[in-house]
């Protein structure tokens, strides 16, 4: 005779099936891949938030629904119906429309006790930014090694013509001894700036924050390019209001960033045109913008001027001495002291590039 508050064994066994169900379901919630659950005939019996996102559907829009109704891709298709007809577990990575993203899809059969296949799961895992991730690092060692090759290569040049007798005559020796001078100068600024990228990326240098005066610090990068503004008989014209609310930040990096602004506008500058340096304050920011009258950036090529190694124009870039690094190292230190960085431009009329810090 059962006593009186006694759970009976059944009630015990459901509760059990019941609160496994429920953690069951608190797991594949809380998953950040996607999962979905499919009968023999491959349709869905059971998915997760994070399917539904997968396929930009709403809660509960892939139940009861066949695999091909929801998906043009064949490879997930075609992998599963081999899942189920075969009982072997499998993979494929692909795009998946209309998401756009991309996922490496695993899927594996279920059987019964028997061993024969009632269904199979398959989980969707989105390996986007690891493939991105693949492509940039490729390009970059691509690009390093390109940039690297191409000084290399003419001092190789012009050292063996140099030693097969070109050293007799004095005036082609000093021209050739000064190409080669002016090629390992460029090797060691690329050096120099690849490490300096690296450390920004690290956050090595992102750690002497403290006030610092905008207005002073652009005073002082315009006294370093005198010569060269001189030289090329420019007007160069700094507007700001005065007093002008200090920012936090790291001054030797800031002054990198001011530095490779300014001698990007004195570059790309003809003789006698104008560069205007503004500086204001704009709600919880300081902004400033460096703006010129030089050729101008295509508007196709603007969303890629900061990339590392994206030049405009190539061949120019390279005799103006260019690493091609340079707006990349501003992009990376103006973000890393929570700024922004912006540009505009047009064919012709010039390019206003910009950056901002927060005040103090």
């Amino acid at each position: 005779m059962r006593k009186v508050g006694q759970t009976p064994k059944r009630g015990n066994k459901v509760f059990k099936i019941a609160q496994d169900q429920r953690t069951m379901q608190a797991i594949l919630t809380s998953m950040v891949d996607g999962v979905i659950v499919l009968d023999i005939n491959a349709c869905i019996i059971h998915a997760n938030k994070a399917a539904e996102n997968v396929f930009l559907v709403r809660e509960g829009g892939l139940l009861a629904r066949h695999l091909k109704d929801i998906s043009e891709d064949y490879e997930i298709t075609d992998m599963i119906s081999e899942v189920l007809s075969t009982g072997k577990e499998n993979f494929t990575e692909t795009v998946i429309n209309p998401s756009t993203q991309i996922f490496r899809v695993h899927a594996v059969p279920v059987k019964d006790r028997n061993g024969c296949v009632e269904g199979a799961i398959a989980v969707f895992h989105d390996v986007t930014d690891a493939r991105n991730f693949d492509q940039i690092r490729s390009e970059f060692v691509g690009n390093v090694s390109h940039e690297l090759r191409t000084p290399l290569t003419s001092i190789k040049g012009f050292v063996e013509t140099l030693l097969d007798g070109a050293m007799e005559d004095s005036d082609t020796c000093r021209r050739f001894l000064s190409i080669i001078d002016a090629e390992t100068n460029r090797l060691t600024r690329l050096i120099e700036d690849l490490l300096t990228l690296s450390s920004i990326e690290s956050q090595e240098q992102i750690n002497c924050l403290k006030p610092v005066c905008m207005i002073r610090s652009i005073r002082s990068v315009m006294n370093i390019f005198g010569p060269q503004i001189s030289e090329k008989c420019l007007h160069v014209e700094f507007i700001y209001p005065n007093p002008l609310p200090l920012i936090q930040a790291d001054e030797d990096l800031l002054g990198q960033v001011l530095i490779n602004l300014l001698d990007n506008a004195i570059k790309y500058t003809p003789p006698q045109g104008k560069i205007f340096i503004h500086c204001r304050k704009r709600d919880s920011r300081i902004v400033t913008t460096v703006r010129d009258t030089g050729m101008g950036i295509p508007h196709e090529s603007l969303p890629r001027v900061f990339e590392r190694f994206y030049r405009v124009d190539k061949a120019r870039s390279r005799n103006q001495g260019g690493t091609g690094l340079g707006l990349s190292i501003v992009k990376h230190i103006v973000e890393s002291h929570g700024g922004e960085v912006f540009v505009d431009s047009e064919i012709g009329k010039g390019s206003t590039f910009g950056v901002s810090f927060l005040v103090i």
